[in-house]
């Protein structure tokens, strides 16, 4: 027997750590390549360390010894070695560190451990067992280490992973800890350089310390965030973001910030310059970045931003988080909440001082990503009302569809008589402007809102009103700018003789006529130039909005509205006087069927083109016999 086998001493794994080996030879990590990254984070802690006692004793000999991480590969035996100069373990430390759990509750963990248990564990924040996750990708690992301690001896301890670790005294110079994994036969991939080297960019590319990979320095970008935001240059800024974002886009506008209480973290947020959803694009990704002291925790945390802040782009780092065994999510608790709610609040005040002083920045940001800003109102119960400060929104007032206004400047140029705020909806500006239900806007000089997004009349009927003034779609039936107008717009001087009268019988036809397609027909207030309209009774969604609900829900039916007649328009009058004679009521009937599908066109609906079309034809037959002279008078 050698006299190295004399000195090498057996020992058998803790129970908790062979339940935990067993776990992980299921693969308790979503990705193997974990395991590289845990070996990193465990060399970044040791150099950390160091470095620390090293600022802290003056004295201490080892400071000339390079701060730095080397990994080698031989693809030819399998081998992969992690080597760092840190802060090494002495024997006894070795068996407490790599043998056993000591920290209190864990052994309980362990022991009831499950499938749902490992998502919800707080596991890597009270003692590291990251190094396990080497033997999903190895047949044995060796550890030769010498602590920083003068005149500690170097160990080696080596195990299988199966219930056994060995140790024995070896030669080695300097302090610190190399690991070398001998890895299983289809793992063979973890020795290829170009594979570490993506591994690495994709996980520990921001560690403070140099990572060598087969002598060639793999980590080159510097955690801005954690460096004070006078020593970062605007360029530094716009190719980090390059980097997170893996784009050559420059950013519309960033946000660097760090919190030290109650929760301690560090963060620079993004705003892209181009949102791809309105492209056609699939929903954007979270773009937020979760560190742990610079290692990489998730890349698309959803967590930490809601869904209506998707398009930020960032880093958050901060080593108060609680993470779960496999160091791969995080726990839902307060801490995360709190953090959510300081990032969120960051964010929302960046936009209002944005929307302050630099209008025109502001404006290009909503016209991206305005449409996903508004989802916010529905769902940010906390945020709401400063989020409606920051939506925008086309008017009547505007010059063309590009302009923008706030609710805040709405309200503000409200006229005195005015008590409520007003929308109308339709596909675009031009469309709208076409309305009759922006006559009695128009003929008040009252400003709507132009609501061209279909999720507009959501994110309003969500607000409800506006600094206390209610927010009503302008094709609702009482609204309050009508209760008013009666002597202001009805002007009798130019109606027929006898006109009160046939105005009453014609509406009575028309009740008649529509009886099954109606709620009411009544005379109308809002109407200056156009012959009729519909509006909907208090509290029934408009027209757009249920078109919405019925791509949906194809049983879902239009509602009934009520008809509102002009009896200014010259039309009517003319269909008043024919009304009055018997022989005109089968071309009547028509007139008033076909007068209800225009103004149901006018919303956009049509309930039945094929009734529609013959019975155009039939009316302009019967224009065409009255120009020739070969039908009765219709025109009076």
């Amino acid at each position: 027997m050698t006299e190295k086998m004399k000195k090498e001493e057996s020992f058998e794994f803790q129970a908790e750590i062979k339940k935990l080996l067993n776990i992980l030879s299921h693969s308790l990590y979503t990705h193997k390549e974990v395991f590289l990254r845990e070996l990193i984070s465990n060399a970044s802690d040791a150099l950390t360390k160091i470095r620390h006692y090293s600022l802290t004793n003056p004295d201490y000999e080892g400071k000339d010894i390079p701060l730095e991480i080397n990994i080698d590969a031989d693809e030819k035996s399998r081998i992969l070695t992690i080597s760092d100069t840190g802060i090494g373990m002495t024997k006894d430390e070795i068996i407490q560190n790599v043998g056993t759990i000591a920290k209190s509750g864990s052994l309980e963990f362990i022991a009831n451990l499950s499938e749902q248990a490992k998502k919800d564990s707080n596991i890597i924040g009270q003692f590291g067992v990251g190094f396990y996750s080497v033997f999903m990708v190895a047949d044995e690992v060796r550890i030769r280490t010498k602590s920083y301690k003068k005149d500690e001896p170097a160990f080696e301890w080596h195990s299988d992973g199966t219930g056994k670790y060995f140790l024995n005294p070896v030669e080695k110079e300097k302090r610190g800890t190399d690991i070398v994994v001998h890895l299983k036969d289809e793992e063979k991939e973890y020795t290829e350089k170009f594979r570490i080297q993506s591994i690495i960019k994709k996980y520990s590319n921001f560690v403070s310390f140099p990572i060598m990979v087969c002598g060639e320095r793999a980590n080159q970008i510097t955690a801005i965030w954690k460096e004070p935001k006078k020593d970062i240059k605007e360029e530094q800024y716009n190719e980090f973001y390059k980097f997170i974002s893996n784009t050559e886009d420059t950013p519309l506008f960033r946000l660097h910030t760090s919190a030290e209480a109650p929760i301690q973290f560090s963060s620079i947020l993004y705003c892209p310059s181009t949102n791809y959803e309105t492209y056609g694009f699939k929903k954007l990704e979270h773009g937020l970045q979760l560190y742990s002291n610079k290692i990489l925790i998730q890349s698309d945390c959803k967590m930490l931003l809601p869904e209506y802040l998707r398009f930020i782009h960032g880093v958050v780092d901060s080593a108060d988080i609680p993470l779960n065994i496999s160091r791969e999510t995080f726990q839902d608790n307060m801490i995360i909440h709190k953090m959510k709610s300081i990032l969120v609040k960051q964010v929302i005040t960046l936009l209002q001082d944005l929307a302050k002083n630099e209008k025109e920045k502001y404006e290009t940001f909503w016209r991206q990503f305005g449409r996903i800003l508004k989802e916010g109102v529905h769902f940010d119960f906390e945020n709401k009302d400063t989020l409606a400060q920051l939506m925008r929104f086309n008017t009547s007032a505007c010059k063309d569809a590009s302009g923008l206004i706030s609710l805040k400047e709405y309200a503000d140029r409200m006229k005195p008589e005015q008590k409520e705020i007003y929308y109308i909806t339709a596909v675009n500006r031009e469309t709208i402007e076409k309305s009759p239900y922006l006559e009695i806007f128009r003929k008040k000089d009252i400003e709507v809102l132009y609501l061209t997004d279909p999720n507009d009349e959501f994110l309003l009927s969500g607000l409800g009103e506006f600094e206390k003034k209610p927010i009503r779609s302008a094709d609702q039936a009482n609204l309050d700018l009508l209760k008013d107008t009666d002597k202001k717009i009805v002007d009798t001087s130019e109606e027929p003789q006898n006109y009160e009268e046939m105005f009453k019988h014609l509406l009575k036809t028309i009740r008649v006529t529509l009886a099954d397609r109606v709620i009411d027909v009544k005379e109308s207030n809002r109407l200056v130039d156009s012959p009729c309209c519909l509006v909907n009774p208090d509290g029934v969604p408009s027209v757009h909005v249920q078109k919405l609900i019925q791509m949906v829900d194809s049983n879902y039916k239009i509602s009934k509205k009520i008809m509102e007649i002009n009896r200014k328009n010259r039309m009517i009058q003319n269909l008043a006087r024919m009304n009055e004679n018997p022989g005109y009521q089968p071309l009547i009937e028509k007139m008033i069927q076909q007068l209800f599908e225009n103004a149901l066109m006018q919303d956009g609906v049509v309930f039945d083109p094929t009734a529609m079309v013959p019975r155009l034809n039939e009316l302009m037959e019967e224009l065409t016999k009255a120009v020739l002279g070969e039908g009765k008078r219709i025109i009076v």
